[in-house]
């Protein structure tokens, strides 16, 4: 059963979605998750996705993002990805070496000011 909650929007003015994600999640919620921000951002015709996923604790171990980044990767093809983290854990740090090697423009951010103005750039 799933322990999280999400929170999503899509911001007119910079043209992105925002989703925010708090509690405990798994792997295969970690896949629905991304898919429902590429869905969300298909019907506001938008590319840019902001994750807020500092209050939120992965409920599996590091070796599973090898499994599950081919389908992250499939849901993030052609959009922009700036996730705020609050702090750089191997987790996160992971996450990014695995996007980037599918292709993914993603970064990692401690704050979500820096994350909306890297994106408002991209």
């Amino acid at each position: 059963m799933s322990q999280f909650s999400t929170s999503i929007t899509y911001d007119e003015t910079t043209a992105l979605v925002m989703m925010t994600l708090r509690g405990k999640i798994t792997a295969q919620d970690v896949i629905s998750v991304y898919k429902i921000a590429n869905e969300y951002a298909k019907t506001h015709n938008c590319s840019k996705v902001l994750l807020d996923v500092v209050e939120l604790e992965h409920k599996f171990a590091a070796i599973d993002i090898v499994d599950i980044m081919p389908k992250v990767a499939h849901y993030l093809n052609g959009m922009t990805v700036a996730r705020v983290v609050g702090f750089r854990g191997y987790m996160h740090d992971l996450f990014l070496q695995k996007a980037k090697r599918f292709n993914i423009t993603a970064e990692n951010f401690d704050c979500f000011n820096q994350a909306k103005r890297w994106l408002g750039n991209c």
